[in-house]
């Protein structure tokens, strides 16, 4: 009898010494989560992540691609339906404010469930959003198409945490934010390619593609690997950022996002108010989204050498360089080289600040939270108010 009893306790042993436990929601102090385990490993240094951060960036690579294609054709879609002209606005304002609300839950839920499940629930709000905003566009319903664009955004929200996904992995949210810039730089080519192929209702089915992408983008949330770790408390893991280095990492990245998303807003209009056309618009619009997410490839070790603070203030000079330059345009080109640098600026600045916020600690899932949450609520003001500018 005791032999089968000791068998018993060695396999209970066994298991329990093998527990899978989600390390993102690792707190000084606790000793057991009993979630599944999609977390990031407490040890980088120890347990292999080449698969994860593949993953995530195949997955944020995805994710900037349905960003892309959803903006470059969210404004024009919004005038061809929309009932009055104080209307046209409502569908790219709707998408950030559900950029902004996301912010907070993505943060929370990432953090008590593990990544795959916020992930997951993100990328199931971007295959309804683009599969609502298609038929709406195609219905011509112009309420169900601000929903759309709201669940859309949401999705956003929850996939731009990829980024500080990567940064706590490895110290690697460059990584992840350069294969951005290779989702972003399929955009042009994908629009073109339905605009010659469907034509007048090309803008109904690259939103129909953006939720397909988004079912991809579900498809490697879920496939995120498990990890099997040791159960330590760290107490140094997960603590908050210093004031000053909060309040400025936000600042810097929050007057970029601002800027830009009135550039945003205004641009698609000032060239059709110059005669051109809706391909050209679309096109000049993604790949100014795809040198937004360049700048993850190339500015690695000016971070490092120089330090998040320059970096950032040099992406917010950019910006506000682009944004000048953008008043003047009128050719189809001009307009299309100003909004590459703002783009450029923009992306400069936001890895700056990220590397700010991720500098000495892995900031607590309520900082992430307020830092992206500030960044949507600028985005927001900068289209409400640059946005409207004759």
């Amino acid at each position: 009898m005791a032999l089968p009893i000791a068998s018993s306790m060695m396999t209970i042993l066994r298991t329990a010494s093998m527990a899978r436990v989600d390390s993102f929601r690792m707190r000084a102090g606790q000793i057991f989560c009993a979630c599944d385990s999609d977390g990031l490993p407490i040890d980088i240094g120890r347990l292999p992540q080449s698969a994860s951060l593949e993953r995530m960036a195949l997955a944020f690579g995805a994710s900037v691609l349905a960003q892309v294609l959803t903006l470059a054709v969210l404004p024009l879609a919004s005038a061809s339906i929309a009932p009055t002209s104080s209307a046209l606005p409502l569908p790219y304002l709707a998408l950030l404010a559900g950029a902004a609300m996301a912010s907070y839950p993505a943060s929370i839920l990432m953090d008590m469930f593990g990544r795959k499940s916020a992930f997951a629930l993100g990328a199931s709000l971007g295959l309804a959003g683009g599969i609502l905003t298609a038929w709406a566009l195609l219905d011509r319903q112009f309420s169900g198409f601000v929903i759309g664009a709201l669940w859309l955004g949401m999705a956003q929200g929850f996939a731009l945490f990829y980024r500080h996904a990567g940064a706590i992995a490895a110290r690697a949210g460059g990584y992840v934010f350069g294969a951005g810039a290779l989702g972003a730089l399929l955009g042009p080519f994908i629009i073109e390619a339905v605009n010659a192929t469907t034509g007048p209702m090309a803008a109904a089915y690259v939103l129909g593609l953006v939720g397909l992408i988004n079912c991809l983008t579900l498809g490697l949330a879920i496939g995120l690997p498990s990890r099997q770790i040791e159960i330590e408390s760290d107490e140094t893991s997960v603590q908050r950022p210093a004031l000053p280095v909060f309040l400025t990492s936000t600042g810097i990245a929050a007057l970029a996002w601002f800027a830009m998303t009135g550039i945003m807003a205004r641009a698609p209009l000032m060239m059709a108010g110059c005669g051109i056309g809706a391909s050209m618009t679309a096109s000049a619009m993604a790949v100014h989204l795809a040198t937004m997410y360049v700048p993850g490839f190339v500015i690695g070790r000016w971070v490092a050498k120089s330090g998040g603070v320059k970096v950032g203030l040099a992406g917010l000079g950019l910006v506000a360089l682009g944004g000048g330059v953008l008043l003047f345009q009128t050719s189809p080109i001009g307009f299309s080289l100003a909004m590459m640098v703002a783009g450029f600026g923009w992306g400069t600045a936001t890895i700056g600040a990220m590397a700010m916020l991720h500098r000495d600690a892995r900031p607590s899932p309520l900082w992430l939270a307020l830092h992206d949450g500030s960044l949507f609520v600028a985005a927001l003001l900068g289209a409400l108010t640059l946005g409207r500018l004759g």
